[in-house]
């Protein structure tokens, strides 16, 4: 049974870049809660502690393991800050490439709790960088909406590569001023989507609403000029397109240069929804998770960041084996193992890992930073033998 050796490459993964304020048995708990969240599929504390009792890792009940889950929620080292951004931050500094994507997007927990996160674009995926968490349907209280993501673009800052170029991508919700203000004095770049309504001017000085560029279907635009006229003008890039698809025109500004490649680029803002899908039903349940204070809802999703980046590690490794095979230059269609994302083939590998396989020893790394989304990959794998064959 492979089980003790997943549980203790987590902790020692962990362990190695953990912070020195966190001690031995909180590490043991960390890595107890990931490996349980990985075999449960789910972030519930009692559905951890059963898939715990079943692998076999300790000689403690599920009942005692429940407790030991539970003493997390309580424990004031169970912090991102402490136990999973020095995590990301050695990950992300192995990594080779020259510019970084970060999707910025809201979600609910069943209208109780706001989420907003930031994560990181990754061959289709998004991996969980920081968040911030607040009731729902209640006023704020204490800091501001943009005062909390500043804040919350403070944490993402220190725990990049240093020398990458970063853009950020973000929806409707984010395209205003304020919120390109705060990511202009990070020099970074973005790419936003904004409401129709917003007007923009060319460079003959004419003005106009953005939706107005697009009146009809099938109908795209670019130009280069200033938005937000009622705030104060900003320079800025403007791209427009209505699809035949579509109900409404995109409506795209941006400080890059104009261009279509804008309209490719917001498209990897989506793979955070599937971020947050993973969370609350496919992947972890976090839903069905039974924890509704706040701070026990902070650690758990810790936890949670944990066991995706972990799964994504698992799923990048299956992809480089499946991408070593020499295609059979036959087919030119989408293969069966793109049919799944990378955290689904991670999460399946785990499960082998967890049961009978053994566990091999590889570098646990995330590679080809520079690729598409792991569905374009491995077809263009193949199809490129198909051609030459």
């Amino acid at each position: 049974m492979s089980a003790p050796e997943v549980y203790h490459r987590v902790r020692k993964m962990i362990g190695a870049h953990i912070d020195s304020q966190v001690d031995e048995s909180t590490l043991g708990r960390i890595a107890l809660l990931v490996t349980g969240i990985i075999g449960a599929r789910s972030s519930s504390p009692a559905q951890v502690a059963k898939a715990l009792d079943k692998l076999h890792l300790t000689g403690a009940s599920a009942e005692s393991l429940e407790r030991r889950i539970r003493r997390l929620e309580n424990d004031k080292e169970m912090e991102a800050s402490l136990c999973f951004h020095p995590f990301a931050q050695a990950h992300l500094r192995k990594m080779r490439a020259t510019e970084l994507i970060l999707v910025l997007d809201p979600t609910t927990q069943e209208d109780k709790v706001v989420m907003v996160s930031v994560a990181i674009w990754h061959r289709g995926r998004a991996l969980p960088l920081v968040w911030a968490i607040w009731p729902g349907n209640t006023p704020l209280e204490g800091d501001g909406f943009w005062k909390r993501i500043d804040r919350l673009l403070d944490e993402v800052a220190p725990l990049l590569p240093a020398q990458v170029s970063v853009t950020l991508l973000a929806d409707r919700a984010f395209g205003c001023p304020v919120f390109i203000d705060l990511v202009v004095k990070r020099n970074w770049h973005y790419v936003l989507r904004v409401q129709g309504q917003t007007v923009c001017q060319d460079r003959m000085g004419r003005q106009r609403s953005i939706q107005s560029l697009v009146p009809y279907r099938n109908r795209r635009t670019k130009l280069r000029g200033r938005v937000f006229k009622k705030a104060g003008w900003r320079s800025a890039s403007v791209v427009a397109y209505w699809g035949k698809r579509h109900e409404k025109p995109i409506c795209l500004v941006s400080d890059l240069k104009p261009g279509w490649s804008l309209l490719h680029l917001y498209r990897r803002r989506y793979p955070i929804e599937a971020h947050f899908r993973d969370c609350k039903s496919h992947g972890w349940r976090w839903e069905q998770g039974q924890v509704k204070d706040l701070r026990h809802i902070e650690r758990l999703l810790t936890g949670m960041a944990l066991a995706t980046w972990f799964t994504l590690l698992a799923g990048s490794w299956k992809a480089k084996r499946i991408l070593s095979k020499p295609p059979s230059g036959k087919r030119h269609t989408r293969p069966w193992e793109g049919k799944m994302s990378l955290f689904t083939l991670g999460l399946e590998q785990l499960h082998l890992w967890l049961g009978d396989t053994p566990l091999p020893s590889f570098p646990w790394l995330l590679s080809d930073w520079q690729a598409p989304n792991w569905e374009q990959q491995i077809y263009a794998h193949h199809a490129h033998a198909y051609v030459f064959a």
